[in-house]
């Protein structure tokens, strides 16, 4: 077992639960962390660099971060307690003051740790624990509450219940969803409403690696994911449609490898790719582009409390 899986506790199936535990503001000012015990505010320089000193928010033990399109609230999925929280987040992206997270749980599936946000509608992406609604679409009120009642299903019948990653196209015209068991990447269209055109992916692609944590480049033309146990980071190519690219495998980043790795976020502006541990965060600069590191990657010490 390795440390981050002490740290956070197991799972059902004794390897404990993916957590994306990384997610940058849209506005690109903060990389949010998530700690056992909070959430850690990374500052990001003008280009995407991480800088000191970070922030902490305790009080929350967060397994997915997701700040809706507008980065107007933050979203915290708490699989043990089968909740949704959220923060309203002022306008430089802290948590405002005088106001407390906010609980929502849902009377369907129970949430698994992975949560994204649409780009651009009031609409989250959960990853639940029941195989038979794998993923769900929850619109969001004008005050940033989840609607139950209107809360779809996205993938029925799904594989691997646990251990998913989401990851939204910029233009919101495709989910990316992982499924490291399976070995595979799947990939669902989007109508306008940002619901499926129907109840299972539009493209499945087996890959050799067990694909876990997952963040599109913000030009879409690539997916990144890491492999859940080695850590090796990857960048598979994407079609202009939006479909992973065919005839083409996932290409491997040389030297960028995060073993165990829980989390993996894009800068806004594709300046950076950053990927968590639960006491690292290794950091690499990327061709704004065409998405390929331009650079050697960094490994930095996570502040911990």
């Amino acid at each position: 077992m390795g440390r981050d899986q002490d740290q956070w506790g197991a799972g059902e199936d004794g390897d404990g639960p993916v957590r994306a535990v990384l997610h940058v503001h849209p506005e690109g000012t903060w990389l949010y962390v998530g700690e056992p015990h909070g959430i850690l505010r990374v500052p990001l320089g003008e280009d995407g660099r991480p800088e000191a000193p970070a922030e902490w928010t305790p009080g929350v033990r967060p397994y997915g971060l997701a700040a809706d399109g507008a980065g107007a609230r933050l979203y915290v999925t708490d699989p043990a307690g089968e909740r949704l929280l959220w923060h309203v987040l002022d306008a430089t992206g802290r948590p405002s003051r005088g106001v407390g997270w906010q609980v929502f749980t849902p009377t369907g599936a129970s949430p698994d740790g992975t949560v994204a946000a649409h780009p651009s509608l009031p609409l989250l992406y959960v990853a639940n624990r029941d195989e038979k609604a794998a993923v769900s679409c929850v619109p969001l009120g004008p005050d940033g509450r989840p609607d139950d009642g209107a809360t779809t299903t996205l993938w029925v019948r799904g594989t691997a219940p646990l251990h998913k990653g989401l990851a939204v196209h910029p233009a919101g015209t495709h989910l990316y969803v992982s499924d490291p068991r399976g070995h595979a990447l799947n990939v669902f269209a989007l109508r306008a409403d940002g619901r499926a055109d129907s109840d299972g992916p539009s493209l499945t692609r087996q890959v050799l690696p067990g694909p876990g944590p997952l963040a599109v480049h913000p030009e879409a033309g690539c997916v990144y994911f890491a492999e859940r146990e080695t850590g090796a980071l990857y960048r598979t190519a994407l079609s202009p449609d939006g479909l992973l690219a065919p005839d083409t495998a996932p290409e491997r980043l040389a030297g960028f490898t995060v073993p165990h790795c829980t989390g993996v976020a894009v800068h806004p502006g594709g300046t950076y790719l950053y990927a968590s541990t639960t006491i690292t965060l290794a950091v690499t600069e990327l061709s704004p582009r065409t998405g390929h590191p331009s650079g050697r990657p960094v490994t930095l010490p996570l502040p911990r409390r």
